[in-house]
């Protein structure tokens, strides 16, 4: 590893430290500068501004978040909505238990944090949220996997004297209480609207929603699918 990247994760480092314990607004770079023993001039060598710093912070945490969700779409096929819940909920808390202080950080600094940043992140959680809730699934089961998202999210930045081991224990039976029919060991119900499309039907649902003139939902109803299917084929 040469010295360059080592300068970088330092400052990254004692920048999310810092961040956790004065909050963002409050902590000037030539602190984070002070702490990693270089100059202000040096720190701007490797970043240009505190935003991209917590930018930098949080784009890991979401393209773990975002592997999470491709491996639970895997799962539609062969274990259905169950299935699909229990590896996102599980794969998430596991994301957010590694990246707890800058989970602490994001919701202390919402305001604060970089737009294009926020953006990917929100988006990500938006779909993890209707692909947890199943094909042709309705407002009450979208909001019991959001209520589940939020389950395994807040308590793991705000509840900081509990050990990992111990929160995920609790946080997952949370969530099995919300989501029984996902827990380890329930049994699997299959159903629902079409999981796949046809290329010219993908190919026609992406011109569409490019156009800016028709939504997800109108998508989806015109070509017979779920929200979730559309979503899947947008993204690729």
């Amino acid at each position: 590893m040469n010295q360059q990247t080592t300068t970088r994760e330092r400052i990254l480092r004692e920048a999310e430290r810092l961040f956790v314990e004065r909050g963002y607004h409050a902590t000037a770079l030539q602190e984070v500068a002070d702490r990693v023993g270089i100059t202000k001039a040096a720190l701007y060598y490797h970043f240009s501004s505190k935003a991209q710093i917590l930018g930098d912070l949080l784009d890991p945490m979401t393209s773990e978040l975002e592997q999470v969700l491709t491996d639970a779409l895997d799962q539609q096929e062969t274990g259905g909505v169950a299935a699909v819940r229990g590896t996102l909920v599980t794969g998430w808390l596991d994301v957010f238990l590694r990246y707890r202080n800058t989970l602490v950080t994001l919701l202390r600094e919402l305001p604060a944090t970089p737009s294009d940043s926020f953006s990917r992140l929100l988006r990500t959680m938006e779909y993890g949220i209707e692909v947890g809730a199943g094909e042709g699934a309705g407002i009450p089961e979208r909001i019991a996997v959001a209520q589940a998202v939020s389950a395994v999210t807040d308590p793991v930045a705000l509840m900081p004297q509990l050990s990992n081991e111990v929160l995920r224990d609790h946080l997952l039976a949370g969530v099995w209480r919300l989501l029984p029919e996902s827990a380890p060991g329930a049994r699997r119900v299959r159903g629902g609207r079409p999981r796949t499309v046809t290329e010219e039907a993908a190919g026609l649902a992406r011109e569409l929603y490019a156009s800016g003139e028709h939504t997800v939902d109108s998508i989806a109803a015109r070509l017979g699918v779920s929200r979730a299917t559309v979503y899947r084929h947008l993204k690729k």
